[in-house]
């Protein structure tokens, strides 16, 4: 299990983030050979958790479930909400609420901002992290002349019809930045 680190720009600053909640268990290969990531959110801390205790109260997490599931409904490429367990423990905010974890499926968790990342370490993990999701999401691209550029287009091209898809529902992303929607052009969050 990881917690992903992501980079970007968050209320007018450049920053380091990165799950501080949210733990990627690993990738499934479903029956029909498709892949998707697993991932639990509200598990505990990590080591982008930035003091907190990288647990979540029930409440949200119900309401992740239902509006994921709902944007799903509505056509919406989103992640899904495989389960939310209550913990049976405490977690304190403003005041104790019950805590829970959600169980998240993906195409993907990769991000724009995991890039952002990778560009912070070296040329190297980033085209390591390039090929990958490449080869994961968009294999086409492999026999574009410069498969990179052809990748930045196709993110970009499906980062607008999500958000496109957003506004035709009447959706607002409270925090539109570099870690709340995937690479593969799923909403996260």
């Amino acid at each position: 299990a990881l917690a992903q680190g992501y980079a970007g720009h968050q209320f007018g600053q450049f920053t380091i983030l990165g799950d501080g909640r949210a733990v990627l268990l690993g990738e499934l290969t479903t029956p029909d050979g498709g892949r998707v990531d697993i991932q639990l959110k509200g598990a505990g801390q990590t080591p982008y958790s930035r003091r907190g205790d990288g647990r979540a109260a029930l409440a949200p997490m119900l309401r992740e479930y239902l509006v994921s599931e709902a944007m799903h409904g509505l056509g919406i490429p989103t992640t899904r909400s495989l389960a939310v367990v209550a913990t049976g423990e405490p977690v304190y905010r403003e005041r104790p609420y019950p805590g829970a974890v959600l169980t998240r499926v993906a195409a993907s968790h990769i991000r724009v901002g995991t890039f952002q990342y990778a560009a912070l370490h070296d040329k190297a993990t980033l085209h390591a992290l390039a090929d990958y999701a490449i080869d994961r999401h968009y294999p086409l691209l492999r026999s574009d002349a410069n498969p990179y550029l052809a990748f930045l287009k196709a993110v970009i091209d499906r980062q607008a019809a999500l958000i496109a898809r957003w506004m035709q529902v009447g959706f607002v992303h409270g925090v539109m930045n570099t870690d709340n929607m995937s690479i593969a052009g799923e909403t996260i969050d």
